[in-house]
C-alpha cells in the first residue's frame, strides 16, 4: 500500500478521537479538561484535512492513483464530515435539518459509487465535488473554533462580558455559522444533482 493510500485510511483512524474530544460528555470526561479537548478537536480536523491535501497531491506526483484510492479517498472525507456535524449537532450548533440534507446525499452518492463499482467503474469526485468538500471542512473548522474560543472564554469567564456593538457575541457567530452552513447545504445538494446527472447511464440495467 503506498503512502497516499496509506493518509488516507489515517483520516478514517482519527476519526474515534476526533469524537472523544469533540463531545467529551459523552464519555464522561469532567469539565474541567473540555477546553483542552476541544483545542485537540480542532487540531485532530485540521490534521485529517490536512492529510486529505497530501494524498491527492502525492498520488498525482508519483502515478500512485489506484482504484482503491479512488473509493476510499471521498469514503474517508464522508465518514470525518459526518463525525464532525452529528458531533455539532448533538452540541446545537447547527440544526439537524441542515445536516441531514448532507448525510443524505454524501450516502446518495455512496451509493451510487457501489453501484458502479459493481459494473467495473469508479467514479471519481469532480470540481463541484471539491468544492463542495471546501465549503465543508471551513465550515466544520470555523466551528470548531469558535466552540475552542467559546469554552477558554467560558473557562476565564469572560463568555458573556464579550459584546460587539451591543450585540452579544454569540449570537452574531451563530448567524454567522448559520450562512455558511446554507452555503455548504446548496452546494453539496447541488454537486449530488449534477455528480446523478452525469452518471445516470449507471441505471440503465
Amino acid at each position: 500500500m503506498n503512502l497516499a493510500n496509506r493518509l488516507t485510511l489515517s483520516r478514517i483512524a482519527i476519526v474515534p478521537f476526533f469524537l472523544v474530544a469533540l463531545v467529551p460528555d459523552d464519555f464522561w470526561i469532567p469539565a474541567a479538561w473540555w477546553p483542552l479537548l476541544r483545542v485537540a478537536a480542532l487540531l485532530f480536523f485540521i490534521g485529517a484535512s490536512v492529510t486529505d491535501y497530501y494524498d491527492g497531491l502525492l498520488a498525482r506526483r508519483h502515478g500512485w492513483i489506484t482504484n482503491f484510492g479512488k473509493l476510499m479517498d471521498p469514503l474517508a472525507d464522508k465518514i470525518l464530515v459526518m463525525a464532525a456535524f452529528v458531533g455539532l449537532v448533538e452540541l446545537e450548533i447547527f440544526p439537524a435539518w441542515m445536516v441531514v440534507l448532507v448525510l443524505a446525499r454524501e450516502f446518495l452518492i455512496t451509493g451510487l459509487r457501489l453501484l458502479a463499482a459493481t459494473q467495473g467503474r469508479v467514479l471519481g469526485a469532480d470540481r463541484w465535488g471539491k468544492n463542495k468538500t471546501i465549503s465543508q471542512l471551513t465550515t466544520i473548522i470555523t466551528a470548531l473554533v469558535f466552540l475552542t474560543a467559546r469554552d477558554w472564554l467560558e473557562a476565564a469567564g469572560l463568555w458573556e462580558r464579550v459584546v460587539v456593538r451591543q450585540w452579544e457575541i454569540a449570537w452574531i457567530l451563530t448567524l454567522v455559522l448559520h450562512l455558511m452552513m446554507f452555503i455548504c447545504v446548496v452546494l453539496t445538494v447541488v454537486s449530488g444533482w449534477r455528480y446523478f446527472a452525469r452518471n445516470l447511464d449507471i441505471f440503465k440495467e
